[in-house]
């Protein structure tokens, strides 16, 4: 294999990490947004809290890179029932005295957050040793 076609390979690899830790930096900001409203009921009669948001992720190949890239998806509501509270008191109770809760639970966040980090170290480390790589073939070429 010549020495360009391997520097190649390596900058397109380079370019899929790269995107590897873009997407997943997205998907810890979407949990970041999920664990901020845990607990949040709604404040109006009639209204539903904030949805548990769940995102997706797709594969493309990029033609100016020519390396296969991930990119977020749609970002889904999570179709879990929102648990609901007894409290007719409260003014924004529905007309049986039930307040709803936000459906994000934080075990299943942290859960979500914990395989993220895990998914960005691992293009993090992949970056550095593609990187390295790089640089030692960059030497070979100059001696």
């Amino acid at each position: 294999m010549a020495l360009g076609a391997i520097q190649s390979t390596l900058s397109r690899a380079l370019h899929t990490t790269v995107s590897g830790m873009i997407v997943q930096n997205k998907r810890m900001l979407i949990i970041a947004e999920n664990l901020a409203n845990v607990g949040v009921r709604n404040t109006v009669a009639g209204q539903m809290p904030y949805g548990r948001r769940v995102p997706s992720f797709e594969t493309f190949f990029d033609k100016k890179s020519k390396a296969q890239l991930v990119a977020l998806g749609k970002i889904h509501k999570d179709r879990t029932p929102f648990p609901k509270i007894f409290a007719p008191e409260d003014p924004a109770a529905d007309k049986d005295g039930f307040v709803y809760e936000s459906n994000v639970r934080a075990v299943l966040e942290m859960a979500d957050m914990r395989e993220a980090v895990r998914s960005h170290e691992g293009c993090l480390k992949a970056y550095e040793r593609i990187l390295g790589m790089l640089q030692n073939t960059i030497s070979i070429l100059k001696n």
